[in-house]
């Protein structure tokens, strides 16, 4: 969570906002990731967000660099806080997370994902803060993410040797277990007793 905490919620209205004003902002190519609770706002599953979490890539430095140049000035005038952050900040992330990411839309040279999605569900199970669990339920809900996506992404990042930055591979396992038994009860995932592998409830996927 930012220090900036005298600065307003972002719910979707100043995210659209903040996201117009740097799509006017920038002349170079940039491709920005919407994190964690940032997606969950855009997506309408969450009424607002305390930070805007972003993770950015460019062609060039040039696109970097004028993303540094033009966020302090946005976050004052948008009142808003606006913070570097993703899942690989803290724990390894599948190979190709960012081009497996979901394309939503542009804004001038500024165009908008949302981060790979088994990714942020696997950083809410590691994290398994109260609220972290509930946007889990919603995400699979609401059938934004595939259960079976998750488990895969999760059989590589647990074979990764660097990257436990913040959580260690048991203790995610851990966690991950937990969430589990939480979504079977919920009915969000089910059991196939043949292979023991969650998949979403009601069947595999087609």
């Amino acid at each position: 969570m930012s220090c900036d905490a005298v600065r307003a919620l972002a719910d979707r209205e100043r995210l659209e906002r903040f996201l117009r004003a740097l799509g006017e902002s920038v002349r170079s190519p940039l491709r920005l990731y919407l994190v964690d609770a940032s997606v969950l706002v855009d997506l309408g599953l969450r009424q607002a967000t305390l930070d805007i979490d972003y993770v950015a890539q460019a062609d060039g430095p040039q696109g970097l660099a004028e993303l540094e140049r033009q966020l302090p000035r946005l976050k004052e005038q948008l009142n808003v806080n606006v913070e570097p952050a993703g899942p690989a900040d803290f724990m390894p992330v599948p190979r190709g997370a960012l081009d497996q990411s979901r394309y939503m839309r542009s804004y001038g040279p500024v165009a908008v994902y949302h981060y790979h999605y088994p990714s942020l569900i696997l950083s809410k199970a590691a994290r398994s803060a109260e609220r972290d669990l509930a946007d889990v339920e919603l995400l699979l809900r609401e059938g934004v993410v595939d259960w079976a996506a998750v488990e895969a992404a999760w059989a590589e990042v647990r074979a990764s040797e660097t990257g436990w930055l913040r959580h260690t591979p048991s203790e995610v396992e851990r966690r991950l277990e937990a969430l589990r038994g939480r979504l079977r009860a919920a009915g969000l995932i089910a059991v196939d007793p043949a292979t023991e592998s969650a998949e979403p409830a009601g069947g595999p996927a087609a």
